[in-house]
C-alpha cells in the first residue's frame, strides 16, 4: 500500500501538492479512520449519489465563507465583459456626442446588472460543483452575443441586443428563485428579486414586437423594474446575525477583489484606446508617439489613484451597498475615458472637436469624483486621527483635480495640450494616493 497525506510531495519533491488527502492503495484502508475496511462496508456509488454531488443546491448565505478568494471560474467570467465593454466604447468613440453618451450609460448599466448579478451569486450562493458551471458558461453565451450586437444600437443590433439580454436575465432568474427555495432565510429577498427579473426579461423579449422609441422605453422600464425589486429586496432581508454587522451583505476579500478585478478591466480600455489611437496614425512620428503615451499615463494616473486610495480597504459596514454602486459612475467613467483618450489620439493632427474634448475631460472629471466619493465611505477612515488626516488632504487633491479637469472642456487646447493636462491634473491627486500606500507600507 501506498498513502500520500496532505501537503505531501509525490512526482517533483520541489513542489508541494495543491491537493488534499491522496490515497493510493492496493488494499481497503479507510481514508479517515486509517483502519482496515472491508471493501463492501464503502457506500455504494449510484448514479443518484453522483448527480447529487455534482448538481447541488445553492449555498446558503449564513454559510458564506467571509475569507473566501476569487475562483478561476469567476476570472474566466469576467473576460467576456472585456468583449462587451469595448464595443460599447467603440461605439462611443464612433459618436461621440450627447446621445452617443445617453446610449453608453443606458447599455452599460444593462452589462453592469448582467456582471454583478453574476459576481453576487457566486460570492454569496457559490458552489463547487457542476450546476455553478453550467450556469456561469450560459450566461458568458449570451453575455457574448450581446457584445456582437452592442455597437449597433441603436439600429441593426437592438433586437439581438434586446434577445441575448433577455435570455441572460431569465437565467438570473432561475438563480435567484433557486436559492429562495433552497434557502429559506433568502426566500423574503429572493421572490421580489427575481420577479422583477422576470419582468425585465419579458420587457427586453417582447420590445422586438414593437418600433422604436416605444421598444426603447420598454427597456428603460425593464431596467427600472431590476432596480425596483433590488431595493424592495433588500428592505424585505435581515441578514443573518453570523454575515452582516449592520450591513444588508456584508463585504468579503474575494468581493473587494472582483470589483478591483472589473475596474482593471475597464481601465483597459483607456490603454487600449492609447494603442488603437497611435496604430491608426500614419505615418507615426515622434509626436504620436508622445500622444499616445500620454493617453497611457492617464491610464496608470487612473489606476494609482483607485488602488492607492480605494482598493483593498473596506467599506463602513452599514454604507456597504453604497460603496458597491458607487463603483457604477466610476466604471462607466473609465471606459468613456478611453473613448475619449482614442479620439483625441486620433485628432493629433488636427483641430481637437469640442464633443471629443468634453468627452475626455467629462469622462475623466465624473472618474476622479466617483473615486473621492468612495474614500468617503472607507472604514479606514474611522480608524484613528492620522489615517483620517492624510485621507483629508486626498479629498482636496482629488476635488481640485476633477474641477481643474473640467475646466479644460472650456479651452480650445489641442490634443497634446489637453493629454498633457490631464496627465498633470491626476498626479495631483495620485501624490496622495501614494502618500496613503506609503503610510500602509511602513504600518504593515
Amino acid at each position: 500500500m501506498t498513502c500520500v497525506a496532505h501537503g505531501a510531495q509525490t512526482a517533483n519533491p520541489g513542489f508541494p501538492s495543491p491537493y488534499p488527502v491522496q490515497i493510493r492503495s492496493t488494499s481497503p484502508i479507510h481514508p479517515t479512520l486509517g483502519a482496515r475496511t472491508p471493501l463492501a462496508n464503502f457506500p455504494a456509488v449510484t448514479t443518484r449519489n453522483s448527480i447529487r454531488r455534482l448538481w447541488r443546491p445553492p449555498g446558503r448565505f449564513e454559510d458564506r465563507d467571509p475569507d473566501r478568494r476569487v475562483s478561476f471560474l469567476e476570472l474566466f467570467f469576467d473576460l467576456v465583459f472585456v468583449a462587451v465593454i469595448a464595443r460599447l466604447a467603440h461605439a462611443l468613440a464612433e459618436n461621440p456626442s450627447w446621445e452617443g453618451a445617453g446610449w453608453f450609460v443606458l447599455l452599460f448599466y444593462a452589462v453592469w446588472s448582467s456582471w454583478i448579478n453574476g459576481t453576487f451569486y457566486h460570492d454569496l450562493h457559490g458552489t463547487d460543483d457542476l450546476s455553478i458551471r453550467v450556469f456561469t458558461f450560459a450566461q458568458m453565451l449570451a453575455v457574448a452575443v450581446m457584445a456582437v450586437h452592442a455597437d449597433k444600437v441603436p439600429g441593426d443590433g437592438s433586437d439581438g441586443f434586446a434577445l441575448a439580454y433577455a435570455a441572460n436575465t431569465l437565467l438570473l432568474v432561475v438563480l435567484w428563485f433557486r436559492t429562495g427555495i433552497h434557502d429559506p432565510h433568502h426566500r423574503p429577498a429572493s421572490i421580489p428579486y427575481s420577479t422583477a427579473y422576470l419582468c425585465s426579461a419579458t420587457l427586453f423579449a417582447t420590445s422586438v414586437l414593437a418600433d422604436p422609441p416605444l421598444s426603447h422605453w420598454m427597456w428603460g422600464l425593464g431596467l427600472f423594474a431590476e432596480m425596483t425589486g433590488y431595493w424592495v429586496a433588500m428592505s424585505r432581508w435581515t441578514p443573518p446575525a453570523s454575515q452582516g454587522g449592520d450591513a444588508t451583505i456584508a463585504t468579503t476579500p474575494s468581493l473587494i477583489e472582483r470589483m478591483g478585478l472589473f475596474v482593471i478591466i475597464v481601465l483597459g480600455e483607456v490603454v487600449v484606446g492609447s494603442v488603437n489611437g497611435m496604430a491608426d496614425l500614419t505615418p507615426l512620428d515622434i509626436n504620436e508617439l508622445v500622444i499616445g503615451s500620454l493617453g497611457i499615463l492617464v491610464a496608470i494616473g487612473l489606476w494609482w489613484l483607485y488602488f492607492d486610495l480605494i482598493s483593498h480597504r473596506e467599506p463602513v459596514s452599514r454604507l456597504t451597498q453604497l460603496w458597491l454602486y458607487l463603483h457604477l459612475p466610476l466604471v462607466i467613467a473609465l471606459a468613456a475615458g478611453g473613448a475619449g483618450v482614442l479620439n483625441t489620439i486620433e485628432h493629433s493632427a488636427a483641430d481637437l472637436p469640442g464633443s471629443v474634448r468634453w468627452l475626455l475631460v467629462g469622462s475623466l472629471a465624473i472618474a476622479v469624483l466617483s473615486i473621492l466619493a468612495l474614500t468617503l465611505v472607507l472604514q479606514i477612515r474611522t480608524l484613528g486621527a492620522a489615517a483620517a488626516g492624510v485621507y483629508a488632504v486626498a479629498d482636496r487633491a482629488l476635488l481640485v483635480s476633477a474641477v481643474l479637469i473640467g475646466a479644460v472642456g472650456l479651452t480650445e487646447w489641442g490634443a497634446k495640450t489637453s493629454l498633457l493636462a490631464m496627465v498633470i491634473l491626476l498626479l495631483l491627486p495620485a501624490y496622495a494616493g501614494l502618500r496613503v500606500w506609503a503610510r500602509a507600507a511602513s504600518v504593515g
